[in-house]
Formats: structure tokens, C-alpha cells, sequence
């Protein structure tokens, strides 16, 4: 099949899914990239993972604000934990259909560290869906550090698979999304949020895992406070009340 042809089928699993955000990078760009090639080393590149890759296909499931108005909660660490199953099921069955059209495909797990021990040791992924995510044109990113996205912000999961097929792609945007407000910087409860733009503003790492690691105990990770409060998107919906906010936010683990 021809590029354009297994695009097609690709959307329309991904369609079957749910899943309407979609993005193709080339894998060649990871080497020619300034910005990409400047922070993901040897190792963390498609094709140090498959040699032939010739494409990444990265798939979002968007967060819905009215849970991320209650973080960090109870509401939000099961949606958070459902929508991470639901990508790395989609991926797997990408990767699948790809697989059973003659290609090489592998699908990334959402998250590739070892939870909040292994991210202790070192505070990365094996494979960063937002630089993928940042080549298809998705995005551009913010104070954050993470992708915003036109539609969601950066109120969006990712997911990546890496494939032999040779698909049409898009690149980075000409444009930033992030308007500079700061509203993440200001409200991030571990003041780990850099006060500049990436890459030369970066996210302190072990900051934002140590204050992980104390919602995690109370059964209510993760924060999702710089995310809930950035202005970029038109996933713009009616908070919940005070009352309810404080009700969903005390049913935690007692510590």
C-alpha cells in the first residue's frame, strides 16, 4: 500500500478507537532537527530503536478540564490512568495493522520510566512523545515544558508508534502557541517550573517528582496543576463548583 493509502487505514483505526489526534513525523528528522536533535541523544531516537523506521505516528487523548479543575484528585488519577491504558492499547493495535500490512512497527508505552522509584534514579523516558508530537506539528511547547496543542492546550496524552512504512508527515510549527502568561510557573506547588521559555527554561525534575511522590501516597497523583491552569486551547468548560472541588478533593489515603 502507498503512503497516503495506509494513512488512511491508520485514521480509520484510530477512528474506531476514538481517537481523533493524529500526527505523522519523519524519523530522519530527529537527526536534523535543531531543537530535537540539541535534547534527545543517541539511544532515545526511532531509528536506534528500529533501524529502518522511516516514520512516527503519535496518537492524543485529550484531558477534559472539568477533571483537571479537581486536581490533584481522586477523578483526575483515574482518568489519568484510564487514558494512559486506552493510548497504549491504540498504539498496540497500530502497530498490529501495520504489522499485518508487511511493515516493521513497534508501539512505545505511554510512559517509559519505572514509575516514581525508577524516576527518582533518573527523572526521563526512554522515548519523548512530545518531541515526536513537536515534529509531526502538533504543537509547540510551553514554560512547562510540555506540548500545547491548538485544541487542548496542553491538556493531552501521547502515545507514539515507530514504523518501517514510509508516510506522509508534517513538521514543526512556524509559529509558538505558549504566550508566555506564566500562570504555570506561578502555580506549581514545587516551584519547579522554570521562569523561561524551553529549551532554556527546564522543568526541575526531581522537584516535580518529589511532590508526585506525596499525592501518590495519598492515592491522588498526579498534580496536573500547570497543566488545569494554562490558557492555550478552546477546550474552554464550566468549572465545577467550590463544593464539589473540595468533596472529590478530600477522599484521599491516609498517611
Amino acid at each position: 500500500m502507498e503512503g497516503d493509502s495506509i494513512s488512511g487505514r491508520i485514521a480509520e483505526v484510530c477512528r474506531g478507537l476514538g481517537i481523533h489526534d493524529i500526527g505523522v513525523a519523519d524519523a530522519g528528522m530527529w537527526e536534523t532537527d535543531p531543537l530535537v536533535s540539541s535534547r534527545i541523544g543517541r539511544g532515545g531516537r526511532p531509528r536506534d530503536l528500529m533501524p529502518d523506521a522511516r516514520s512516527v505516528i503519535v496518537i492524543g487523548i485529550p484531558i477534559q478540564r472539568t477533571v483537571l479543575d479537581t486536581a490533584p484528585s481522586i477523578l483526575y488519577n483515574h482518568l489519568y490512568n484510564t487514558v494512559n491504558t486506552m493510548l497504549d492499547q491504540a498504539a498496540e493495535r497500530i502497530a498490529l495493522e501495520l504489522i499485518s500490512m508487511g511493515h516493521h512497527a513497534v508501539a512505545i508505552p505511554r510512559d517509559g520510566y519505572l514509575g516514581l522509584a525508577g524516576l527518582r534514579g533518573d527523572p526521563s523516558a526512554f522515548f519523548s512523545h512530545r518531541h515526536a508530537a513537536y515534529l509531526a506539528g502538533m504543537g509547540t511547547f510551553g514554560y512547562n515544558n510540555m506540548l500545547l496543542t491548538e485544541r487542548y492546550g496542553p491538556r493531552i496524552r501521547l502515545a507514539s508508534i515507530v514504523t518501517s512504512a514510509n508516510l506522509p508527515s508534517g513538521s514543526p510549527m512556524d509559529r509558538q502557541l505558549c504566550t508566555g502568561c506564566r500562570r504555570c510557573v506561578r502555580e506549581c506547588p514545587a516551584q519547579a517550573v522554570a521562569d523561561a521559555g524551553y529549551p532554556e527554561g527546564i522543568t526541575e525534575k526531581q522537584g516535580c517528582v518529589e511532590i508526585s511522590a506525596s499525592f501518590a501516597a495519598k492515592g491522588v497523583s498526579p498534580c496536573g496543576r500547570c497543566i488545569a491552569v494554562c490558557p492555550i486551547g478552546d477546550d474552554r468548560c464550566p468549572s465545577p463548583t467550590r463544593e464539589a472541588i473540595d468533596l472529590i478533593r478530600s477522599y484521599v489515603k491516609p498517611v
